[in-house]
């Protein structure tokens, strides 16, 4: 078991490889130093996320190495393979900013294994130098007054969608098992009056809202999320609106109680008939996404005019939709963005306070 100083030693970018003879019959194989690097550079020192995702790329690329040569030696890795591996994940449609994260990994890792057992690589770092792909602009999707309208409307109306058969509404037959309107309705809700990340929703906890009785949320005149957890372990307190406040009520007192245990603690719960339920009754994040996709749907199929369709509804539009209402109504204070959104970073902040082009064209309209 390694201790502090066995760590500090190996991932300290001054200690030479002469001072280090572990790694002097070290196997050549990129999977070995995978799990060198993950263990002394990674594991314990970046969040269990980030470390998942770097795992995940790492392996990526040793998996495209192997089908391309057959063996797995480090030793053998030249710059033309990291470009290949690049060009490859683009051609697989992956997003740039996607890929980017990939060489990112790729070259930390690289980078690493070149101070730590200089000679590894008898060509040089094969990850250096290899610039990033070009972003597409900043351009947030940002819902439209009357399609948030349009959006509330439906969900105010949830019940009678889960009760629809064929073509027809049905006002006796019964919702899905499964089917929960009023938590669905009021993650939508929450989500507009917070800018919440699907994670942070999921992660939420009954004890976290203030205050949390359904008789308090619909009289209070203010409600909070206290310690939200955002990235980089920071953490926020949020607000919620009149309507989220009144939605959020109405979960709690006729669907929480269905599926809450006595120890339970979080917010938003799964049906507990639900066959791929938590053992903690949490909603997933990728549930998250199905229910926004389903209301989007029925959303449109009540919409004729294209130009005020939402799909394919995704948790971030709400948060962009939040952020660029907040930017307007606090004349784009960016302390107040950072505090309510959890960013740290401007680059982030001028993606909300910059209008979506329907709106930037209106400015112009009667110029």
């Amino acid at each position: 078991m390694k201790n502090v100083r066995d760590l500090e030693e190996f991932t300290s970018r001054k200690v030479t490889a002469a001072s280090r003879p572990f790694f002097s019959n070290h196997p050549d194989s990129i999977e070995s130093f995978i799990d060198l690097y993950l263990q002394f550079a990674v594991s314990g020192i970046r969040s269990e996320e980030v470390a998942k995702k770097i795992r995940l790329h790492l392996g990526r690329f040793r998996s495209f190495f192997v089908e391309s040569y057959g063996h797995d030696r480090i030793s053998a890795c030249l710059k033309r393979d990291a470009l290949a591996w690049q060009s490859c994940l683009s051609a697989q449609g992956l997003a740039p900013s996607t890929v980017n994260n990939h060489l990112a990994s790729l070259s930390a890792f690289t980078s690493w294994v070149s101070i730590q057992c200089p000679g590894t690589f008898p060509a040089g770092d094969p990850a250096k130098g290899i610039g990033e792909l070009g972003l597409a602009p900043l351009e947030p999707r940002v819902l439209a007054e009357s399609q948030i309208r349009s959006l509330k409307n439906v969900c105010d109306r949830l019940e009678r969608f889960h009760q629809l058969k064929g073509r027809r509404w049905q006002s006796n037959a019964p919702g899905r098992s499964t089917g929960r309107p009023w938590r669905d309705r009021a993650i939508v809700f929450v989500l507009l009056s917070s800018g919440l990340r699907r994670e942070e929703l999921v992660n939420l906890n009954l004890d976290q809202v203030n205050p949390n009785t359904p008789e308090e949320l619909r009289s209070a005149r203010r409600a909070k999320i206290n310690r939200v957890r955002g990235k980089g372990k920071t953490e926020r307190v949020v607000f919620l609106s009149a309507d989220a406040r009144g939605a959020l009520a109405d979960y709690l007192e006729k669907e929480w109680p269905l599926d809450a245990s006595d120890s339970c603690e979080a917010l938003f719960l799964s049906a507990v008939s639900l066959a791929s339920r938590k053992s903690d009754g949490r909603l997933s994040p990728r549930s998250i996404n199905l229910i926004l996709e389903q209301i989007g749907r029925w959303h449109d199929g009540e919409i004729k005019d294209p130009e005020r369709h939402i799909s394919p509804l995704h948790p971030h539009a709400l948060r962009h939709t939040f952020a660029f209402q907040l930017a307007a109504a606090t004349g784009a204070d960016a302390y107040e963005l950072e505090r309510r959104l959890g960013h740290r970073s401007q680059r982030y902040i001028q993606r909300y306070t910059n209008p979506p082009e329907d709106v930037a064209a209106g400015y112009v309209e009667e110029f």
